[in-house]
């Protein structure tokens, strides 16, 4: 609500122009451009510093695959990787049954042998 003192017919005081606002938004946009220009012209001072090349993803594909093969094989494991997808997919009880995982199924051949324990 307005304040009592006030008529809400009398009309606004008229302000002069905001010069103040005006120098103030200037000096902003030039003290800006100035500082894009500066960076703009100024040496690159962390080109010195190169990264690392990044090894290549095929060879780091290979050498995780041989290191989680070496897990599998020290861990004691039961069975091979191949064979125990070919036994989860022996197991899916209709075709709209998928692995968690992405992999190729093997042809419809004979069941896995496991091997004999000594």
């Amino acid at each position: 609500m307005a304040a009592p003192t006030t008529n809400p017919a009398d009309p606004p005081e008229a302000r002069g122009f905001p010069f103040a606002t005006v120098a103030a938004t200037l000096a902003t946009l030039f003290a800006f451009l100035g500082l894009m220009v500066l960076a703009y012209k100024s040496p690159n001072y962390l080109d010195g510093t190169r990264p690392e090349p990044k090894p290549d993803p095929e060879a780091k594909l290979r050498e995780v695959r041989a290191r989680n093969d070496a897990v599998l094989a020290g861990s004691g494991a039961k069975m091979s990787v191949p064979a125990a997808t070919a036994e989860l997919l022996g197991k899916l009880k209709s075709e709209k049954d998928r692995l968690p995982f992405p992999a190729p199924e093997p042809a419809a051949s004979a069941p896995p042998v496991e091997p004999k324990k000594k």
